[in-house]
Protein backbone atom coordinates (compact mmCIF):
# COMPACT_ATOMS: atom_id res chain seq x y z
CA UNK A 1 0.00 0.00 0.00
CA UNK A 2 2.54 2.64 0.86
CA UNK A 3 4.46 2.26 -2.96
CA UNK A 4 1.32 3.51 -4.79
CA UNK A 5 1.43 6.01 -2.24
CA UNK A 6 5.17 7.20 -2.77
CA UNK A 7 4.43 7.28 -6.29
CA UNK A 8 1.69 10.01 -5.68
CA UNK A 9 3.88 11.88 -3.77
CA UNK A 10 6.69 11.44 -6.13
CA UNK A 11 4.15 12.85 -8.89
CA UNK A 12 3.18 16.03 -6.82
CA UNK A 13 6.97 16.92 -6.41
CA UNK A 14 7.14 16.34 -9.99
CA UNK A 15 4.72 18.91 -11.32
CA UNK A 16 6.15 21.23 -8.09
CA UNK A 17 9.34 21.01 -9.78
CA UNK A 18 7.78 21.51 -13.16
CA UNK A 19 5.66 24.94 -12.68
CA UNK A 20 9.99 26.13 -10.99
CA UNK A 21 11.38 24.76 -14.15
CA UNK A 22 8.97 25.23 -17.06
CA UNK A 23 9.50 28.84 -17.96
CA UNK A 24 13.07 28.40 -18.63
CA UNK A 25 12.44 26.46 -22.29
CA UNK A 26 10.70 29.11 -23.21
CA UNK A 27 12.55 31.91 -22.34
CA UNK A 28 14.39 33.17 -25.60
CA UNK A 29 11.09 33.29 -27.14
CA UNK A 30 9.38 35.42 -23.84
CA UNK A 31 12.92 37.31 -24.10
CA UNK A 32 12.33 38.25 -27.84
CA UNK A 33 8.54 38.99 -28.05
CA UNK A 34 8.70 41.06 -24.83
CA UNK A 35 12.12 42.63 -26.42
CA UNK A 36 13.61 42.12 -22.33
CA UNK A 37 17.03 42.14 -22.14
CA UNK A 38 19.40 38.97 -20.38
CA UNK A 39 19.38 40.13 -17.35
CA UNK A 40 15.51 41.53 -17.07
CA UNK A 41 14.71 38.13 -18.53
CA UNK A 42 16.69 36.42 -15.34
CA UNK A 43 14.93 38.57 -12.83
CA UNK A 44 11.51 36.59 -13.56
CA UNK A 45 13.11 33.57 -11.53
CA UNK A 46 13.82 36.42 -9.09
CA UNK A 47 9.53 36.74 -8.65
CA UNK A 48 9.15 33.05 -8.41
CA UNK A 49 11.99 32.52 -6.16
CA UNK A 50 10.41 35.35 -3.63
CA UNK A 51 7.29 33.68 -3.87
CA UNK A 52 8.48 30.27 -3.49
CA UNK A 53 10.72 31.99 0.06
CA UNK A 54 7.97 33.51 1.41
CA UNK A 55 5.47 30.39 0.88
CA UNK A 56 8.70 28.18 2.50
CA UNK A 57 8.79 30.39 5.33
CA UNK A 58 4.63 30.14 6.12
CA UNK A 59 4.51 26.77 5.11
CA UNK A 60 7.29 25.67 7.51
CA UNK A 61 5.20 27.83 10.64
CA UNK A 62 1.63 27.48 9.16
CA UNK A 63 1.13 23.47 8.11
CA UNK A 64 1.74 21.63 11.38
CA UNK A 65 -1.04 24.29 13.13
CA UNK A 66 -3.38 23.46 9.88
CA UNK A 67 -2.13 20.13 8.37
CA UNK A 68 0.14 19.13 6.04
CA UNK A 69 -2.46 17.48 3.81
CA UNK A 70 -4.36 20.79 3.94
CA UNK A 71 -1.02 22.87 2.67
CA UNK A 72 -0.23 20.76 -0.46
CA UNK A 73 -3.88 20.88 -1.35
CA UNK A 74 -3.64 24.91 -0.94
CA UNK A 75 -0.28 25.01 -2.70
CA UNK A 76 -1.94 23.16 -5.93
CA UNK A 77 -4.75 25.24 -5.84
CA UNK A 78 -2.26 28.06 -6.37
CA UNK A 79 -0.70 26.45 -8.74
CA UNK A 80 -3.80 25.40 -11.29
CA UNK A 81 -5.23 29.18 -11.01
CA UNK A 82 -1.34 30.83 -11.86
CA UNK A 83 -0.93 28.57 -14.77
CA UNK A 84 -4.18 29.39 -16.04
CA UNK A 85 -3.19 33.35 -15.77
CA UNK A 86 -0.06 32.93 -17.59
CA UNK A 87 -1.63 32.61 -21.07
CA UNK A 88 -3.26 35.61 -20.65
CA UNK A 89 0.49 37.29 -19.09
CA UNK A 90 1.39 39.83 -22.29
CA UNK A 91 3.70 42.25 -20.52
CA UNK A 92 6.27 41.60 -18.31
CA UNK A 93 4.87 43.07 -15.39
CA UNK A 94 2.12 40.54 -15.43
CA UNK A 95 4.56 38.17 -15.84
CA UNK A 96 6.69 38.75 -13.49
CA UNK A 97 3.41 38.88 -10.94
CA UNK A 98 2.17 35.53 -12.23
CA UNK A 99 5.74 34.12 -11.58
CA UNK A 100 5.48 35.22 -7.97
CA UNK A 101 2.26 33.32 -7.39
CA UNK A 102 3.51 30.28 -9.00
CA UNK A 103 6.38 30.47 -6.17
CA UNK A 104 4.04 31.09 -3.88
CA UNK A 105 2.19 27.84 -4.81
CA UNK A 106 5.35 25.19 -5.63
CA UNK A 107 6.81 26.36 -1.92
CA UNK A 108 3.95 25.03 0.00
CA UNK A 109 4.69 21.27 -1.19
CA UNK A 110 7.81 20.62 0.21
CA UNK A 111 8.15 21.59 3.98
CA UNK A 112 4.94 19.65 4.76
CA UNK A 113 5.19 16.52 2.12
CA UNK A 114 8.98 15.24 4.05
CA UNK A 115 7.12 15.15 7.49
CA UNK A 116 4.76 13.04 5.77
CA UNK A 117 7.11 11.01 4.00
CA UNK A 118 9.19 9.90 7.34
CA UNK A 119 6.25 9.34 9.29
CA UNK A 120 4.96 7.44 6.83
CA UNK A 121 8.19 5.40 5.74
CA UNK A 122 10.67 3.59 8.85
CA UNK A 123 13.94 5.44 9.55
CA UNK A 124 16.32 3.17 8.01
CA UNK A 125 14.65 3.76 4.41
CA UNK A 126 14.46 7.55 4.46
CA UNK A 127 17.17 7.47 2.33
CA UNK A 128 15.58 5.45 -0.15
CA UNK A 129 12.32 6.83 0.31
CA UNK A 130 13.66 10.48 -0.32
CA UNK A 131 15.67 10.19 -2.99
CA UNK A 132 12.91 7.92 -5.39
CA UNK A 133 11.10 11.21 -4.38
CA UNK A 134 13.23 13.39 -5.48
CA UNK A 135 13.89 11.79 -9.15
CA UNK A 136 10.85 14.12 -9.69
CA UNK A 137 12.85 16.80 -9.96
CA UNK A 138 15.55 15.92 -12.33
CA UNK A 139 12.55 13.95 -14.33
CA UNK A 140 10.72 17.69 -14.32
CA UNK A 141 14.11 18.82 -15.69
CA UNK A 142 14.55 16.15 -18.44
CA UNK A 143 11.01 16.39 -19.51
CA UNK A 144 9.94 20.21 -19.88
CA UNK A 145 12.63 20.88 -22.48
CA UNK A 146 11.62 18.16 -24.75
CA UNK A 147 8.05 18.87 -24.26
CA UNK A 148 8.70 22.66 -24.75
CA UNK A 149 10.50 21.83 -27.83
CA UNK A 150 7.30 19.66 -29.40
CA UNK A 151 4.76 22.22 -28.14
CA UNK A 152 6.72 25.24 -29.53
CA UNK A 153 6.10 22.81 -33.25
CA UNK A 154 2.46 22.36 -32.57
CA UNK A 155 1.06 25.30 -30.93
CA UNK A 156 1.95 28.58 -29.52
CA UNK A 157 4.29 29.16 -26.51
CA UNK A 158 1.26 30.41 -24.15
CA UNK A 159 -0.80 27.50 -24.82
CA UNK A 160 1.06 25.15 -22.91
CA UNK A 161 0.26 26.43 -19.36
CA UNK A 162 -3.14 25.32 -19.73
CA UNK A 163 -2.08 22.12 -19.84
CA UNK A 164 -0.03 22.84 -17.16
CA UNK A 165 -3.40 24.24 -15.12
CA UNK A 166 -5.29 20.94 -16.15
CA UNK A 167 -2.78 18.79 -14.75
CA UNK A 168 -2.50 20.23 -11.37
CA UNK A 169 -5.88 19.71 -10.79
CA UNK A 170 -6.47 16.32 -11.30
CA UNK A 171 -2.62 16.49 -9.06
CA UNK A 172 -4.92 18.29 -6.45
CA UNK A 173 -8.34 15.66 -6.53
CA UNK A 174 -5.85 12.61 -6.65
CA UNK A 175 -4.30 13.72 -3.12
CA UNK A 176 -7.05 14.58 -1.75
CA UNK A 177 -8.70 11.43 -2.67
CA UNK A 178 -5.80 9.10 -1.60
CA UNK A 179 -2.92 10.79 0.68
CA UNK A 180 -3.13 10.58 4.36
CA UNK A 181 -3.92 12.86 6.73
CA UNK A 182 -2.13 12.45 9.80
CA UNK A 183 -2.44 14.72 13.26
CA UNK A 184 0.51 16.31 13.94
CA UNK A 185 -0.25 20.15 14.32
CA UNK A 186 -1.11 19.29 18.07
CA UNK A 187 2.40 18.69 18.75
CA UNK A 188 4.67 20.99 20.32
CA UNK A 189 7.19 23.04 17.87
CA UNK A 190 10.33 24.08 18.49
CA UNK A 191 10.65 27.96 18.59
CA UNK A 192 12.06 30.01 15.21
CA UNK A 193 15.15 31.70 17.62
CA UNK A 194 16.17 27.72 18.62
CA UNK A 195 16.69 27.09 15.23
CA UNK A 196 18.57 29.57 13.77
CA UNK A 197 21.29 29.62 16.72
CA UNK A 198 21.82 26.18 15.02
CA UNK A 199 25.46 26.33 13.53
CA UNK A 200 23.94 23.03 11.07
CA UNK A 201 20.93 25.11 10.11
CA UNK A 202 23.20 27.93 8.75
CA UNK A 203 25.38 25.37 6.77
CA UNK A 204 22.55 23.74 5.24
CA UNK A 205 21.40 26.88 4.21
CA UNK A 206 25.15 27.88 2.45
CA UNK A 207 24.73 23.52 0.55
CA UNK A 208 20.84 24.62 -0.26
CA UNK A 209 22.45 28.39 -2.09
CA UNK A 210 25.27 26.52 -3.58
CA UNK A 211 23.47 23.74 -4.67
CA UNK A 212 20.09 25.52 -6.22
CA UNK A 213 22.61 27.73 -7.91
CA UNK A 214 24.70 24.96 -9.97
CA UNK A 215 21.01 22.96 -10.48
CA UNK A 216 18.65 25.53 -11.35
CA UNK A 217 20.36 28.73 -11.93
CA UNK A 218 22.56 27.51 -14.33
CA UNK A 219 18.99 25.12 -15.65
CA UNK A 220 17.90 28.70 -15.97
CA UNK A 221 20.33 30.21 -18.19
CA UNK A 222 21.52 27.28 -19.58
CA UNK A 223 18.80 27.74 -22.70
CA UNK A 224 20.25 31.27 -23.00
CA UNK A 225 23.52 30.73 -22.85
CA UNK A 226 23.14 27.92 -25.70
CA UNK A 227 21.05 30.08 -28.16
CA UNK A 228 22.48 33.29 -27.48
CA UNK A 229 26.49 33.01 -26.67
CA UNK A 230 26.85 29.41 -28.62
CA UNK A 231 24.39 30.03 -31.54
CA UNK A 232 22.32 27.15 -31.41
CA UNK A 233 18.65 26.58 -32.60
CA UNK A 234 16.62 27.33 -30.17
CA UNK A 235 14.98 23.92 -30.81
CA UNK A 236 18.23 21.87 -30.71
CA UNK A 237 19.35 23.66 -27.78
CA UNK A 238 16.08 22.48 -26.07
CA UNK A 239 16.76 18.92 -27.29
CA UNK A 240 19.98 18.95 -26.37
CA UNK A 241 19.31 20.59 -23.05
CA UNK A 242 16.52 17.97 -22.14
CA UNK A 243 18.89 15.02 -23.34
CA UNK A 244 21.22 16.01 -20.81
CA UNK A 245 19.11 16.05 -17.74
CA UNK A 246 18.95 12.45 -17.99
CA UNK A 247 21.60 11.13 -15.45
CA UNK A 248 20.63 12.89 -12.78
CA UNK A 249 17.88 10.04 -11.98
CA UNK A 250 20.50 7.64 -11.34
CA UNK A 251 22.43 10.13 -8.96
CA UNK A 252 19.24 10.79 -7.15
CA UNK A 253 18.55 7.46 -6.51
CA UNK A 254 21.99 6.10 -5.94
CA UNK A 255 22.55 8.99 -3.18
CA UNK A 256 19.96 8.15 -1.52
CA UNK A 257 20.97 4.01 -0.89
CA UNK A 258 24.77 5.18 -0.70
CA UNK A 259 23.58 7.27 2.20
CA UNK A 260 21.97 4.92 3.99
CA UNK A 261 24.55 2.61 3.61
CA UNK A 262 27.85 5.29 4.10
CA UNK A 263 26.41 7.60 5.74
CA UNK A 264 25.50 11.21 5.10
CA UNK A 265 28.81 13.26 5.36
CA UNK A 266 31.06 11.23 2.95
CA UNK A 267 28.16 11.43 -0.02
CA UNK A 268 27.85 14.90 0.70
CA UNK A 269 31.61 15.94 0.27
CA UNK A 270 32.15 13.57 -2.86
CA UNK A 271 28.83 14.82 -4.87
CA UNK A 272 29.58 19.33 -3.74
CA UNK A 273 33.25 18.54 -5.19
CA UNK A 274 32.17 16.51 -8.80
CA UNK A 275 29.01 19.34 -9.04
CA UNK A 276 31.98 21.78 -8.83
CA UNK A 277 34.23 20.43 -11.26
CA UNK A 278 31.63 20.05 -13.72
CA UNK A 279 30.22 23.21 -13.23
CA UNK A 280 33.57 24.39 -14.10
CA UNK A 281 33.70 21.81 -17.08
CA UNK A 282 30.80 23.82 -18.61
CA UNK A 283 32.41 27.12 -18.60
CA UNK A 284 35.84 26.54 -19.96
CA UNK A 285 34.95 24.00 -22.48
CA UNK A 286 34.33 24.98 -26.11
CA UNK A 287 34.36 22.14 -28.29
CA UNK A 288 30.98 21.02 -28.90
CA UNK A 289 31.44 17.34 -28.08
CA UNK A 290 33.02 17.98 -24.35
CA UNK A 291 30.49 20.62 -23.97
CA UNK A 292 28.00 18.44 -24.26
CA UNK A 293 29.63 15.92 -21.86
CA UNK A 294 30.11 18.78 -19.48
CA UNK A 295 26.71 19.44 -19.28
CA UNK A 296 25.47 16.22 -19.21
CA UNK A 297 27.72 15.20 -16.28
CA UNK A 298 26.71 18.58 -14.56
CA UNK A 299 23.45 18.21 -14.87
CA UNK A 300 23.72 14.34 -13.53
CA UNK A 301 25.60 15.26 -10.43
CA UNK A 302 23.53 18.76 -9.23
CA UNK A 303 20.26 16.79 -8.12
CA UNK A 304 22.25 14.22 -6.43
CA UNK A 305 22.69 16.96 -3.40
CA UNK A 306 18.54 17.51 -2.69
CA UNK A 307 18.11 14.13 -1.52
CA UNK A 308 21.06 14.21 0.68
CA UNK A 309 20.27 17.33 1.70
CA UNK A 310 16.79 16.57 3.05
CA UNK A 311 17.76 13.17 4.50
CA UNK A 312 20.70 15.03 6.40
CA UNK A 313 17.76 17.56 7.95
CA UNK A 314 16.12 14.80 8.41
CA UNK A 315 18.46 13.41 10.74
CA UNK A 316 19.45 16.95 12.37
CA UNK A 317 15.68 17.26 13.57
CA UNK A 318 13.24 16.16 15.30
CA UNK A 319 9.49 15.89 14.30
CA UNK A 320 8.38 18.80 15.43
CA UNK A 321 10.83 21.36 13.66
CA UNK A 322 11.73 19.30 10.99
CA UNK A 323 9.06 21.37 8.71
CA UNK A 324 10.34 24.87 9.72
CA UNK A 325 13.58 23.43 9.76
CA UNK A 326 13.01 22.30 6.02
CA UNK A 327 11.26 25.63 5.04
CA UNK A 328 13.50 28.12 6.58
CA UNK A 329 16.60 26.25 4.57
CA UNK A 330 14.98 25.78 1.14
CA UNK A 331 14.19 29.13 0.96
CA UNK A 332 16.81 31.23 1.84
CA UNK A 333 18.76 28.46 -0.19
CA UNK A 334 15.90 29.49 -3.42
CA UNK A 335 15.90 32.44 -3.07
CA UNK A 336 19.53 33.51 -3.16
CA UNK A 337 20.35 30.36 -5.26
CA UNK A 338 17.71 30.28 -7.39
CA UNK A 339 16.35 33.74 -7.61
CA UNK A 340 18.90 35.59 -7.28
CA UNK A 341 22.34 33.38 -8.97
CA UNK A 342 19.81 33.52 -12.34
CA UNK A 343 19.72 37.62 -12.33
CA UNK A 344 23.13 37.37 -10.99
CA UNK A 345 24.08 35.49 -14.43
CA UNK A 346 22.16 37.20 -16.67
CA UNK A 347 23.77 40.66 -15.83
CA UNK A 348 26.82 39.59 -15.74
CA UNK A 349 26.44 38.09 -19.37
CA UNK A 350 25.28 41.77 -20.27
CA UNK A 351 28.52 42.70 -19.38
CA UNK A 352 30.96 39.91 -20.33
CA UNK A 353 29.34 36.64 -21.11
CA UNK A 354 27.82 33.67 -19.53
CA UNK A 355 30.88 31.64 -18.89
CA UNK A 356 32.56 34.14 -16.85
CA UNK A 357 29.58 33.88 -14.35
CA UNK A 358 29.42 30.00 -14.41
CA UNK A 359 33.11 29.80 -13.83
CA UNK A 360 32.58 31.53 -10.11
CA UNK A 361 29.60 29.45 -9.24
CA UNK A 362 31.35 26.65 -9.95
CA UNK A 363 34.47 28.17 -7.96
CA UNK A 364 32.43 28.95 -5.13
CA UNK A 365 30.85 25.31 -5.18
CA UNK A 366 34.06 23.51 -4.91
CA UNK A 367 35.28 25.14 -2.07
CA UNK A 368 31.67 24.57 -0.07
CA UNK A 369 32.38 21.38 -0.07
CA UNK A 370 34.80 22.08 2.77
CA UNK A 371 32.19 22.90 5.35
CA UNK A 372 30.86 19.14 5.44
CA UNK A 373 33.41 18.94 8.68
CA UNK A 374 30.99 21.29 10.56
CA UNK A 375 27.68 18.93 10.84
CA UNK A 376 29.14 16.92 13.66
CA UNK A 377 28.11 12.93 14.02
CA UNK A 378 24.67 12.50 11.46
Amino acid sequence: MKIPLLLLFWSLNFLVFSARAVISPFLPIIEDELVISHGVAGSIFSFLSIGYTISLFVSGLVSPRIGYKRSILLGFAILTISFFSLKYATTYCSLAAVSLFIGLGAGMYLPSAIPLLTSIFGYGNWGKVISIHQTGAPFSLFSMPLLAAIALSVFQWRTFFLGMSGVCLMALLSFWAFAPNPDFHKKKEAPLSHLLRRREFWIMVIFWITAAATFMGVYNVIPLFLVKERGMDPGLANTIFGFSRTGGFVVSVAAGFLVDRYGVKRILFIVFLMIGFFTLGVALVHNFALLLTMLILQATFSPGFFPIGLVTISKLTDLNERSMFTGATIAIGTLIGAGVAPMFLGAVADVWNFQIGILMLGALTTLSCLLVKGLGEI
